[in-house]
């Protein structure tokens, strides 16, 4: 699908015939054919056009609550949403409020829920209605950052203008960091909001991947790390070969590997 007047495409990707494994199916029996930066290429190409590409797997289209999401994502690009002023809304520390966090992120962004330290909200002090929450913990995966900028969204069909202005700005009167690392999913993401916040482009970060099978069960990467899987094999009584790469072993086992876009790095750091 494209849409010309506000310049962007959506791909619609099977969950099957966009991943790579074996089958009984000459159409599906793909593993020599497997190229990482399918996706990827899909969207530098469409990018060199001054459009933006939406990837939407299948399965975010069979769940009713991720479904929803992308609707909001979407009538937001062609500016089709509640409007309201983040100078019109209250910030508050949601920290001790999970149980809420938790429901708000797996309704409103489409990775849903993380562990995090620091949770930020937005509140109309009249209504006391949460527009928008930011979260923060410890960076993961670079060690050289102290902070990572985890979740940020908005109440689904909402634009909260100047609302990651506001938390990022509340977040650094209040825990002072000395920098933070955030990733920009490319499914979704251009990166502007963190150029809108003062973050910098560090780089691009390889393609992820998911496994999945033919009933569409999802098993992130996480899942069936080198030490994990093992037992993730044969708890389901499948076979599990010592030598043998997880990629392999998954692929043998009749699990399919799709890949993402990959995520854009953004970091902030500040001089003391």
């Amino acid at each position: 699908i494209v849409v010309p007047k506000f310049k962007f495409g959506v791909e619609h990707n099977g969950i099957i015939w966009h991943s790579y494994g074996k089958s009984i199916w000459s159409a599906t029996n793909n593993y020599k054919e497997l190229d990482k930066k399918r996706h990827l290429n899909k969207t530098l190409k469409v990018e060199e056009q001054g459009f933006q590409l939406f990837h939407i797997r299948e399965d975010h289209l069979l769940c009713p609550i991720k479904k929803d999401i992308w609707k909001s994502i979407l009538l937001n690009k062609c500016g089709i949403s509640h409007k309201i002023h983040a100078r019109k809304l209250n910030v508050i520390d949601l920290s001790n409020h999970q149980d809420f966090i938790k429901q708000f992120l797996e309704e409103n962004h489409l990775q849903g829920n993380c562990v995090s330290s620091i949770k930020l909200g937005l509140q109309d002090p009249k209504t006391g209605v949460v527009y928008s929450i930011m979260t923060f913990g410890k960076s993961r995966f670079d060690k050289n950052i102290e902070y990572e900028l985890l979740r940020f969204c908005n109440l689904k069909y909402h634009n909260v203008r100047g609302a990651a202005s506001k938390l990022m700005s509340a977040f650094e009167k209040y825990y002072k960091p000395d920098s933070i690392v955030s990733y920009a999913n490319r499914d979704w993401s251009q990166g502007n909001l963190y150029k809108a916040i003062g973050f910098n482009y560090s780089h691009t970060a390889e393609p992820n991947y998911i496994y999945t099978d033919f009933n569409f069960n999802i098993i992130k990467r996480q899942q069936v790390q080198k030490h994990k899987l093992k037992n993730f094999l044969e708890s389901r009584n499948q076979v599990f070969v010592e030598n043998l790469s997880e990629r392999d072993n998954m692929i043998n086992n009749n699990y399919r590997i799709y890949y993402d876009t990959g995520n854009l790095v953004y970091h902030k750091k500040y001089k003391k």
